[in-house]
């Protein structure tokens, strides 16, 4: 509630005062609340007032004084009437707008004074918005209006369902290639398709605001300017879609914002369909431009209610809070005045409880998706373009702390701390001084973390001497076994054949050698000698037959991980079927990075844990630890890499999935789990927590940088 009377109240008594001839007046209704929308027809600006505003400001008159308009105002409806200071202000604002007559007054720069800050900000937030000029290039309004039976047909129902069906049919299509999908994503910003993606970009954008075009018309707005906007130095078409603002109708509202994000989704929703069943070719890469642009730009971006795009108004009108951005902000300058700085004279944006929480929300939620968004907008620059990565920086920086900073001071000196300012420096000084000397001094816990997994030290591969069908698994997976226990049964139907004929073959020369005895000496040494070799033949056949039976060739753990996905499947000669592993003695084998094994090179390997995956709760004590001082490319077990479900990039092009990306040292931790309430076996995977000595947040955020720059950007 704005105070009665203002001392500052004698600076526009005398002023006669009066709205542009060229303002129009809309009601709107927002949250069971009239609301009054001042637009200015020949600016296009607008500026939202209260219903107890407008009842001063409606009767703004040029023959009337300030003063006068003020206490008719009391004398007719003194329960609604606004007070000297909400008049002041409101004035203010609509000067700052352009959207007041007024005669020329001896005071006329000091009523407004308190505003001239702001009205600086705004032209030194134009200067700074060079990377996103705006070039109004003509008006589209005629045109549009003869387009009216097609807005009509692109407007309704019909179209809604169609483009649903569409869409449906699209993601479907998508995730369907979804391998074929990622593969392609790689070359995306190659140099090659440079100018086909600015070309897609380009030619979506101007449909993407024809959408909002046609669904304005089709409410009975107009669309005055289309324009050509250079971001970057790029030029992306738009249109200037403000008449919506002034549409009662909260749907209708929504609709025109989310009018280009339909636009996007039809249209990335078709390019699938045309990229899943068109070869490698230009028609191709085009549609994969579009189908990446149009989901990536609608989810990330346009779609978006936590960036002030397209879906920030959606959200702000549906919900019913307008300028949603700019009341949280100030809901959240007035958390920081009010409990941090002790001011007790300020109050909240909201009307209400549920606004509150919406406004206190939307502030945390927008301000850490557009930390999330910078991240990932500096890590993709810096991979393609890393001169524009570092100007991004330094704009931000710009931007994003220096002014905030300035315009921080500019409130610790304001009028409006005058009780509490003593208060509020020391709060802003330890709010700077203590995060800092957190981060610049104090010691932190510092240790290297790295995946690996547990292995036997003495270990036996068990391959399959014979080839054949596995049929039964006779030993599970983990369980210990003893010298000669079958650890699985095998069958080849060809061997059984082959035995077969082997014996017949024997009994055919035993027989025949039994006729030579009686009838044929002579003939007995070369049918002895061709009965030996039958003989020979059939126990080779034999013994691969009782090879078909595995059993365990010593006492340990049988390893066999996954192999019951084998079962009734075919198994080549010599392929390993499982290992047998010695329990007594397991060292785990870590995967560090060449930037982790530097640190660990430098220091003793000390106090080093190991957590089981499955078994986090429980930690494993090194009893010796060797970092090997060679690198390797090649991992231990697929488990570890991506294919697998780990975390070690691997080649996509690789089959075994063993084949690391980068090169990396391996840290070898001897353990003993006779004491401890661990279960480790060979092929279990884990982590190792290698300690370093305690470094402040700085040393350690300056070394990460660093290697990251060394390793991705070679610098």
């Amino acid at each position: 509630m704005s105070r009665t009377f203002s001392e500052s109240w004698h600076r526009v008594a005398d002023a006669r005062l009066s709205l542009l001839p060229t303002v129009i007046v809309h009601k709107q209704r927002f949250r069971s609340r009239d609301w009054y929308l001042l637009r200015d027809t020949y600016t296009q600006r607008f500026f939202r007032i209260t219903a107890q505003a407008y009842i001063f400001v409606s009767r703004l008159s040029s023959e009337l004084t300030v003063e006068e308009v003020w206490q008719n105002c009391l004398r007719d409806l003194p329960k609604e009437a606004p007070g000297q200071e909400e008049v002041m202000q409101v004035l203010s604002q609509l000067h700052q707008s352009n959207l007041l007559f007024h005669d020329t007054l001896p005071d006329s720069q000091t009523i407004f004074q308190r505003y001239r800050d702001q009205r600086r900000r705004e032209l030194r937030g134009k200067l700074l918005s060079f990377l996103s000029i705006r070039i109004p290039l003509f008006d589209p309004d005629r045109w549009l209006s003869r387009q009216s039976g097609l807005t009509h047909a692109l407007v309704s129902w019909l179209m809604a369902a169609a483009l649903l069906l569409l869409v449906v049919f699209g993601i479907a299509t998508a995730l369907s290639h979804s391998e074929r999908l990622l593969s392609q994503t790689e070359g995306l910003f190659a140099a090659g398709n440079l100018f086909w993606l600015y070309l897609c970009i380009a030619s979506m954008k101007a449909l993407h605001e024809l959408g909002h075009a046609h669904v304005i018309k089709r409410f009975g707005g107009e669309v005055r300017t289309f324009g050509i906007m250079l971001i970057v130095g790029m030029p992306i078409p738009y249109v200037d879609a403000t008449a919506s603002w002034s549409f009662r109708d909260r749907r209708a509202r929504a609709l025109v914002g989310a009018a280009g994000v339909i636009v996007e989704l039809a249209l990335a929703a078709l390019a699938a369909l045309v990229w899943a069943h068109t070869g490698p070719g230009l028609v191709n890469s085009l549609a994969f431009n579009v189908m990446l642009i149009g989901s990536v730009s609608s989810l990330l971006f346009n779609g978006n209610p936590l960036l002030r795009f397209d879906g920030y108004y959606v959200l702000s009108d549906l919900i019913d809070i307008p300028n949603l951005y700019q009341r949280a902000s100030a809901q959240w300058r007035y958390l920081a005045d009010r409990y941090l700085l002790g001011t007790s004279n300020v109050e909240s944006t909201a009307q209400d409880r549920s606004e509150w929480w919406w406004l206190t929300g939307y502030g945390a939620l927008s301000f850490s998706y557009r930390m999330l968004i910078f991240g990932s907008m500096l890590l993709l620059l810096a991979d393609n373009w890393l001169p524009l990565a570092i100007v991004f920086v330094l704009i931000t920086l710009v931007v994003g702390v220096l002014l905030p900073a300035q315009r921080w001071a500019s409130h610790l000196r304001s009028p409006a701390l005058m009780r509490n300012r003593r208060r509020a420096v020391a709060v802003s000084v330890a709010l700077v001084a203590i995060p800092l000397s957190v981060i610049l001094w104090w010691p932190w816990p510092n240790s290297i973390r790295a995946p690996g997994l547990v292995e036997s030290i003495e270990i036996t591969r068990v391959p399959a001497a014979v080839a054949g069908r596995l049929d039964r698994i006779e030993t599970p997976h983990g369980s210990a076994v003893v010298p000669g226990q079958v650890l699985l049964r095998m069958s080849n139907p060809a061997l059984e054949q082959q035995i077969v004929s082997a014996q017949a073959q024997v009994r055919e020369f035993e027989v025949q050698l039994n006729l030579a005895l009686e009838g044929s000496p002579a003939s007995v040494a070369g049918l002895d000698k061709r009965l030996n070799v039958a003989r020979e033949q059939l126990a080779l056949l034999l013994s691969k037959q009782v090879a078909l039976t595995i059993r365990a060739r010593h006492a340990g753990i049988w390893v066999a991980d996954g192999l019951h996905e084998r079962l009734h499947s075919w198994l080549p000669r010599g392929e390993a079927v499982g290992e047998l592993s010695n329990p007594s003695g397991l060292r785990f084998s870590a995967i560090v990075s060449q930037e982790q094994a530097n640190e660990l090179f430098a220091q003793p390997l000390s106090g080093t844990e190991l957590r089981i995956n499955g078994q986090a709760a429980e930690v494993l004590r090194a009893s010796r630890i060797v970092l090997l001082p060679y690198h390797r490319d090649r991992l231990p077990s697929q488990a570890l890499g991506w294919h697998a479900g780990g975390v070690i990039p691997v080649k996509p092009d690789d089959p075994d999935g063993l084949q690391a990306i980068d090169s990396y040292y391996e840290l070898q931790a001897v353990f003993d789990v006779a004491d401890q309430r661990v279960t480790a076996m060979h092929g279990m995977t884990g982590w190792i927590r290698a300690p370093l000595p305690p470094a402040s947040l700085f040393e350690q955020g300056r070394r990460a940088l660093y290697q990251l720059l060394q390793k991705r950007y070679r610098l």
